[in-house]
């Protein structure tokens, strides 16, 4: 298993869940909600990041092979936001730019970043920024 990958820096949480099955969907799906949680995100936000990743689970799933779906926290400046992300082997040697088109036709507004790292094999990575609209104030407990 490899570490995940990605543009930004990772912070805690940092999670994995290996998808197998169709059972592993619904897992990946909490996971992500929890994660998001953690990162202060609401309710509503969590269920949209929730449903991307579901997304990639199912799109990796189906390749008939086992993979790891990647669950962290990133930073880049002041900004923090959740990164999703899977190595996709299968995509080797696949245009990026209609790798990307396909993606976020799929996955639409769900996510803030789509991006397509390295090479050897490719990961996809899906990123969601915290925003004052999208959580509560990260400062409010220190009240």
């Amino acid at each position: 298993m490899t570490d995940a990958r990605g543009p930004y820096h990772l912070r805690p949480p940092i999670m994995t869940v290996r998808v197998e099955d169709t059972m592993d969907i619904m897992i990946v799906r909490d996971t992500v909600r929890r994660a998001a949680g953690l990162l202060g995100f609401s309710p509503a936000y969590r269920a949209q990041m929730a449903s991307a990743g579901a997304t990639l689970a199912e799109l990796v799933l189906k390749t008939g092979e086992a993979h790891t779906v990647h669950l962290n926290g990133v930073i880049n400046g002041n900004r923090v936001g959740l990164q999703i992300s899977s190595e996709t082997p299968w995509l080797a040697g696949i245009s990026a730019n209609n790798v990307l088109i396909a993606l976020r036709s799929k996955l639409g507004d769900l996510v803030d970043e789509i991006l397509l790292e390295g090479s050897t094999p490719p990961t996809i990575v899906m990123v969601t920024w915290l925003s004052e609209a999208r959580g509560k104030l990260m400062h409010q407990d220190d009240e």
